[in-house]
């Protein structure tokens, strides 16, 4: 598929090197990257400095704690731990943060395992969401989180936003390089089920990450449909894009901190997959000695010290947080690269799998479903997409200053990929016209210069650290640990209750046994 009549810029790379981080949205992190008389000429971008849109979002009434205020409009983010704490992520979350809605009104102040239908939507769902409800979400979690009114110091954080000078890693390389500004997730809900859909093209159906985030399930929602055993019956069932690459004799390694446990083995299931996971150590050691694969999985750290960018379950005054250790990663990985005798033959990918909760100002667009006529959990039928995500491309062959404004989501990776290496689609989403693959980013000029990303952890951002072990369990640490306690049974390993695992130091020891 690379000897193409016209330039597509799919035989400018040999290998594809996807960094995936958690629960950002778009403005969240990059909606500051230009001022308005900062974007290169003859170009747009969709961030938070236009003066035409309205960004604020109200307060609800049922709000006293709003000092005199009726909406709070985005600002900088005052640390590295916002928003914390976590915000809601879930498919009754979302629908809220969209429409602004919560139904029934009962669904206030409670956890999402307990809301009913319908689910925060709206009788008629409007074409385009007004994304005025982050607030409204926010306050009602906080309320379910604590048990009492929140104040308004509490939930305006939702509305804060990371400007360029407190991410330098990421604003450097979506400056530099590229950036897409209307990159959506796949599924408006959270992350397992973006996740397969970055590899399957589907989520079997699924909204709702097994068990729900705190291990409950969604009670209004079947819960006995919510097991791992249902994800592993509808999802790694699935066909992937890791099989279709071996179909076709295209290499490729997952790279995971807690290897062989990985996420991607955990979401997509990929059975024999695991010997192709590896430590986040090798991936260097791969890069520095030429045996990297043609397509590369880097997963962050999830537990501990967590560097995925993932909203904090703790809000610790001594540590560095969560977004800029993440940006850290980004540079070290980027740094690695950019040193590789490669790297003229990488595509690097940062990306995140969802929003998880954060403040964006555009409305997802409607698609099409994996399955045509699909209706899922939750009765969701897969025909609009999530919301916006943070997306940056670096390659020798994509020019300084480039913006994508088209719109793409996580299966036009899938696309690209099948174009590149000539696989057949997954799913109807795919294969649709409508999903585009993404290469209109590169240019045929190549270019002789990376810059290079100075590392700017000080000192004192890191010393003293607190120990994280006794820190309770955010919302994916406790998916993954109800994955985990699922395969310790499957394997025979034991009989753990997730009563016994409530800390981080509790679930480290335990994935010691496998």
């Amino acid at each position: 598929m690379e000897n193409q009549n016209q330039f597509d810029g799919l035989g400018t790379f040999e290998h594809i090197v996807v960094l995936m981080l958690e629960n950002r949205s778009f403005d969240n992190l990059l909606g500051y990257l230009y001022e308005k008389e900062e974007v290169p000429s003859n170009k747009s971008f969709d961030g938070l400095y236009n003066p035409e849109i309205e960004y604020a979002n109200p307060i609800p009434p049922r709000v006293t704690n709003n000092l005199g205020n009726t909406s709070i409009s985005p600002s900088r983010a005052a640390n590295y731990q916002t928003p914390y704490p976590d915000p809601g992520e879930e498919y009754p979350h979302v629908n809220t943060q969209l429409f602004n809605n919560i139904e029934p009104l009962s669904n206030v102040g409670l956890s999402d395992y307990l809301m009913t239908k319908p689910y925060n939507l709206p009788d008629s769902v409007p074409p385009k969401a007004g994304m005025n409800g982050f607030v409204n979400d926010y306050e009602s979690n906080l309320r379910a989180t604590y048990g009492v009114d929140p104040t308004y110091e509490q939930y305006e954080v939702i509305m804060q936003c990371f400007q360029p000078d407190q991410i330098p890693a990421m604003a450097t390389l979506a400056k530099e390089f590229a950036v897409f500004d209307h990159w959506y997730c796949s599924v408006p809900s959270q992350t397992y089920c973006n996740r397969a859909f970055w590899h399957a093209a589907s989520s079997g159906g699924k909204v709702i990450n097994p068990l729900g985030e705190d291990g409950s399930g969604l009670s209004g929602i079947d819960a006995d449909l919510h097991g791992m055993d249902s994800w592993i019956k509808e999802v790694w069932s699935l066909p992937t894009i890791f099989e279709r690459m071996n179909e076709k004799n295209v290499s490729w390694k997952v790279y995971s901190p807690i290897a062989p446990l990985s996420l991607t083995n955990i979401v997509n299931g990929f059975g024999e997959g695991k010997y192709n996971t590896h430590g986040h150590l090798d991936f260097f050691v791969d890069l520095e000695f030429g045996t990297l694969p043609q397509y590369s999985f880097v997963e962050p750290q999830f537990l501990h010290k967590h560097n995925d960018q993932h909203p904090s379950a703790v809000n610790h005054a001594l540590t560095v947080g969560t977004v800029k250790l993440g940006d850290e990663l980004i540079r070290e990985v980027y740094t690695a690269i950019k040193n590789s005798p490669k790297r003229d033959k990488i595509l690097f990918i940062i990306t995140h799998d969802e929003h998880g909760g954060c403040y964006d100002h555009v409305s997802p667009p409607e698609t099409v479903p994996p399955v045509a006529g699909m209706k899922g959990e939750c009765d969701f039928t897969f025909d609009r997409l999530g919301v916006r995500v943070p997306m940056i491309m670096v390659s020798s062959y994509i020019q300084p200053g480039t913006i994508i404004n088209g719109q793409f989501e996580h299966t036009s990776f899938i696309k690209t990929v099948c174009q590149k290496w000539g696989l057949d689609p997954l799913t109807e989403r795919d294969k649709d016209t409508k999903i585009l693959p993404f290469t209109e980013v590169f240019s045929s000029q190549k270019r002789m210069e990376w810059p290079d990303i100075p590392w700017e952890m000080k000192l004192e951002d890191l010393l003293p650290e607190p120990d994280t072990s006794s820190d309770p369990l955010n919302g994916l640490q406790k998916a993954m640990l109800i994955s985990l306690l699922h395969i310790e049974k499957e394997r025979g390993l034991g009989n753990t209750q997730k009563e016994d695992i409530k800390t981080i130091g509790d679930m480290m020891e335990f994935i010691k046994r496998f």
